[in-house]
């Protein structure tokens, strides 16, 4: 068995799971829903997994998203659901947050019947190292899912096929981002050899790519059964040109996507009036105690910077492009500080007030 099988294994579990079990299906945003599944028992025993997938790719959505137009709310992604390029995210992260929980999972040995991805080691991977350790990629028994599983089969209509492209496209996301991880041999720990090993990103790595897949998503026709570059020139962007071919990497989109500036409940978007935005120079507040987006994530300092810098834009794009002015207010915040560690083994804090300002997104003239 090589890496490539032990790999595809997985993307059959998720096949399973994501096209086969309209159940999952009708909770994707329901991540603490208690699963009730009829069929193998095969299924129950990774439906932990799958559901804490869920969660982290719920998640991720909101945050990857909280300062943008569309912020991942549940009325658009579960109650009326489009096959624009918003939903093509959706559909990427749900993938790619499952495979992330299953991989890891296995590789721990919390599954059965799956483990770590040994197959290379001992094998040379490299001037000075070679492949050993358990690797995070996910080996699960195929003959888990070959029985009756309740599995009906689907037709292959336009949005079935955008959904299976971008399922894949999300896990392609894991595996692109996994990270060699290496530990050194050697007298007097000279590491003049080193067993390396591959390991699953943080998730918070997998969300940045699967976002920077949207932003350069691109818009098909569906053509007797498959997905064609519509190589619409209204969905170009000024610096990246339509690719001459789609690659099962891209996420793919059919229809272009709503005015989110204005509320439209019938589709469910709630629009941006009443958003909080941010401008430069706005004092952030940050509790001590609440844990940093960057080290909880293992994201790097660039990205930090980007999406700090994209927050700080957010009341020309949620407001000003939107029509709307910006409401400045001071409201009374309190937060932890003065902060002390106390032997043995606890943080003491104060509670501080401050007044801070409060920017939000108004139509023009509103009184209050």
């Amino acid at each position: 068995m090589d890496t490539r099988l032990s790999f595809h294994r997985c993307l059959l579990l998720l096949f399973v799971f994501l096209r086969c079990i309209p159940t999952l299906r009708g909770i994707l945003w329901s991540p603490a829903s208690n699963l009730l599944l009829s069929g193998s028992k095969g299924h129950l025993r990774y439906i932990g997994s799958v559901s804490a997938g869920i969660e982290k790719a719920v998640s991720e959505c909101r945050y990857q998203f909280k300062w943008d137009r569309w912020n991942c709310p549940e009325s658009t992604v579960f109650a009326n659901p489009q096959a624009n390029r918003e939903m093509s995210f959706v559909q990427a992260i749900a993938s790619a947050g499952v495979m992330y929980s299953l991989t890891r999972n296995c590789s721990q040995g919390v599954l059965e019947r799956c483990g770590c991805d040994n197959t290379k080691n001992g094998a040379p991977g490299g001037d000075g190292w070679t492949w050993g350790g358990c690797s995070g990629q996910c080996a699960v028994r195929r003959e888990d899912f070959q029985g009756d599983h309740g599995c009906e089969r689907e037709s292959q209509d336009a949005a079935t096929v955008m959904r299976l492209h971008n399922n894949e496209a999300g896990r392609k996301a894991v595996k692109q981002t996994l990270e060699r991880t290496c530990k050194c041999h050697g007298v007097s720990g000279s590491c003049s050899m080193q067993t390396c090993w591959n390991q699953l990103a943080n998730f918070r790595a997998i969300g940045e790519q699967v976002k920077r897949k949207y932003s350069k998503a691109v818009r098909v026709d569906f053509i007797s059964g498959r997905l064609i570059d519509g190589n619409r020139a209204e969905d170009r962007s000024s610096r990246d040109a339509m690719p001459a071919s789609l690659s099962r990497k891209d996420l793919v989109f059919l229809e272009t996507s709503p005015d989110y500036c204005r509320a439209n409940m019938t589709i469910g978007v709630p629009g941006t009036v009443g958003r909080e935005c941010f401008m430069r120079g706005d004092e952030e507040i940050v509790d001590p105690l609440a844990p940093s987006s960057t080290s909880s994530s293992g994201g790097d300092s660039s990205s930090s910077l980007a999406s700090s810098k994209w927050k700080k834009q957010s009341c020309s794009r949620l407001c000003r492009s939107c029509g709307m002015e910006v409401r400045t207010t001071r409201v009374t915040v309190t937060s932890s500080c003065n902060c002390n560690f106390v032997w043995c083994c606890s943080v003491k804090c104060d509670t501080c007030r401050r007044s801070v300002v409060k920017r939000t997104c108004q139509p023009i003239g509103r009184t209050r």
